[in-house]
């Protein structure tokens, strides 16, 4: 789940505002020139230029933050970043913006006056990890099989400005392998376009021998990836382009361009992030995840591309991260991309997930200020949002005898986003007012930010499916789950929790740990922990399990034909 992690950034990614079309905006081009050396030695070169900026003196120039969401950003100290202009190079003197909840930008501002047009130069490293690295967002630059990947928001240093700039974006490939190719999200080789600053850190990068799918140029769905996955890319691939255009048409959005990347990770987990029209999945090659258990995660990340709402993170991630789990799986069975029996099954994971999650009954600015910092807490707007959709939709067929449903709601505010019109909380209260009563639309909303229980109504999916009462047990690790980071060191165990029963102790270091995110799927299996202490080792086994919750599940109507199945 936590790979999933996605942060409902697209949303910032008008491709061209109305700013856009009032007048030209300036110039930024951008030059990438990869040296994939497979060592300490490669680099991304970036030079970007930017049209007569006319900066004053003490006036922020790029930026770039230093970690986000616990993942660690390039570092340029001293001199790595520069910048000049036609009177010459120019001071840069470097600060701390105040930091956010995603967390802290590092800024360089121009010590004196520009002249004409600035160009800023830096060198990225690709960052290196190891089987002991934390799965997280897929944001930092990685260097695989002499090709790079990543987001520009983990390498690139960034107006301040917030534009819209008129981006011209080239590759130079002078020393790349033979047969190397550049891609952005928003097209292959040298690309034209309209957009603010965050654009070119919300977006992913791709240069090098990469492979791809459909083989040739052009395609409005395309597919990247560097190493020889275990499943075949090309089958993902097809799914990938049958699975977009129908959803695009569902989103009245045909014709839209999208790019999906690949990575292979060292360490366990599985996992995508989405950005500007692209995402990125990483896989662990040894687990050998295949086309099939990798069919959901595609359609999540997919399905963010459209449904967004205004307002803070922390008001609107149910919504970001309910609508791409709620129609993932919607759309995929509309689109007859997956069986019945993987629908229920998925229901019922996502079910126990929501119930089982130790942090269900915060409210959402409680959940919100824990979500940054810890997995578990980053995965409440997921099944959240997505219960209370669910409820959404039954009372709103019921409501209208079958007429209406939750995609008209939801259709009809990104309608509203793209018309340039408001498309926050408000109108959805009103739209959803509009359907059952503004007094019944508040009163379920609140239920849901304030962290109230959500029971699926009998209604939803039936005749198909009912609704069968199934208690869980919260997941509990036992200790921080920062310990699981790079240092892996036990901390904040609590006492009398299984993992303390175990014998695992404040100041032990993890050595090896089994596949948290499967732990947590099935409350049945252990967790492993092969832990050091005192120069000794010694493994634990222990379920990360607390008390006895309640919770619900859905169960197949064998009365009701499949044909009933409405999802």
């Amino acid at each position: 789940m936590i790979g999933r992690l996605i942060l409902a950034l697209a949303a910032v990614l008008a491709l061209a505002g109305p700013a856009a079309a009032q007048a030209p905006p300036p110039h930024l081009t951008l030059t990438l020139s990869p040296h994939a050396a497979g060592g300490a030695d490669s680099y991304l070169g970036v030079r970007m230029v930017l049209e007569h900026p006319d900066f004053k003196a003490g006036e922020g120039l790029v930026h770039l933050p230093l970690t986000l969401v616990g993942i660690p950003t390039a570092r340029y100290d001293g001199d790595a970043l520069t910048a000049r202009d036609e009177a010459g190079p120019i001071p840069l003197s470097q600060s701390e913006e105040p930091p956010t909840p995603q967390g802290v930008y590092h800024r360089w501002s121009v010590a004196r006056a520009t002249v004409g047009d600035v160009t800023v130069s830096f060198h990225a490293p690709p960052r290196r990890v190891t089987a002991a690295t934390n799965n997280g967002p897929l944001f930092d630059l990685r260097e695989e099989a002499g090709a790079f990947l990543g987001a520009g928001v983990g390498f690139m240093a960034t107006p301040v400005r917030p534009g819209p700039w008129r981006v011209h974006l080239t590759w130079d490939l002078a020393a790349s392998a033979p047969g190397s190719i550049g891609v952005w999200s928003l097209g292959d080789g040298a690309v034209d376009t309209v957009g603010p600053s965050d654009l070119l850190a919300f977006s992913y990068y791709g240069s090098g021998p990469l492979k791809r799918y459909p083989a040739a140029t052009g395609g409005h769905v395309s597919f990247y990836w560097a190493s020889e996955p275990p499943f075949d890319p090309a089958d993902l691939g097809r799914r990938v382009r049958a699975l977009y255009d129908y959803m695009a048409a569902f989103f009245d959005d045909k014709g839209s361009s999208y790019r999906v990347f690949a990575r292979s990770n060292p360490y366990l987990g599985t996992g995508g992030t989405s950005l500007a029209h692209s995402f990125m999945f990483g896989y662990n090659a040894p687990s050998k995840p295949t086309a099939d258990s990798l069919q959901l995660l595609v359609a999540h990340e997919m399905a963010h591309t459209w449904p967004a709402m205004q307002g803070e993170h922390g008001d609107t991630a149910w919504y970001s991260e309910g609508t791409a789990e709620y129609y993932s799986l919607a759309l995929s069975w509309r689109a007859r991309a997956i069986p019945l029996d993987k629908v229920i099954k998925t229901l019922n994971e996502r079910a126990d997930a929501y119930y089982s999650n130790p942090y269900r009954a915060l409210t959402n600015l409680q959940a919100a200020e824990r979500f940054w910092n810890d997995p578990v807490a980053q995965t409440v707007p997921y099944g959240r949002g997505w219960l209370y959709l669910i409820q959404t939709d039954a009372e709103i067929r019921q409501a209208s005898k079958g007429a209406r449903s939750l995609d008209d709601v939801v259709k009809e505010l990104r309608r509203r986003q793209v018309a340039g019109k408001p498309y926050g909380i408000p109108q959805w209260l009103e739209l959803v007012g509009q359907e059952l009563g503004p007094a019944k639309a508040k009163a379920g909303y609140d239920h849901m930010v304030s962290g109230g229980l959500l029971v699926p109504p009998d209604a939803a999916f039936a005749p198909c499916l009912a609704v069968e009462r199934h208690p869980t047990r919260l997941f509990e690790l036992g200790f921080a789950r920062r310990s699981l980071n790079d240092d892996r060191v036990v901390r904040d165990l609590v006492p009398g929790s299984a993992a303390d029963k175990a014998g695992v102790r404040n100041g032990d270091v993890i050595v090896e740990v089994s596949d948290v995110n499967k732990v947590r799927a099935d409350e049945t299996l252990p967790l492993v922990l092969t832990l050091r202490r005192d120069g000794t080792r010694q493994t634990v086994s222990f379920t990360p399990r607390g008390a006895s919750v309640e919770g619900y599940r859905w169960v197949r109507n064998a009365a009701a034909p499949a044909s009933v199945c409405r999802f």
